[in-house]
């Protein structure tokens, strides 16, 4: 079992607040999964082009 269990993790993120806005890395925080919740780690993902369309604020 992980030693993360029932604790607030943190770790590295790339947002983007606002539509049009470079994307900024930032610590945030996720909270221990509530009832009928799972956390996952995710160790890759992507962007398709509907995202980066949105993201431009083209949508």
């Amino acid at each position: 079992m992980s030693s993360t269990v029932g604790r607030v993790i943190k770790y590295k993120a790339v947002v983007a607040w606002e539509a049009g806005k470079p994307p900024v890395t930032e610590e945030v925080e996720v909270a221990p999964p509530q009832a009928m919740e799972v956390r996952i780690k995710i160790l890759f993902t992507s962007l398709c082009h509907i995202d980066v369309y949105f993201w431009e604020a083209k949508g």
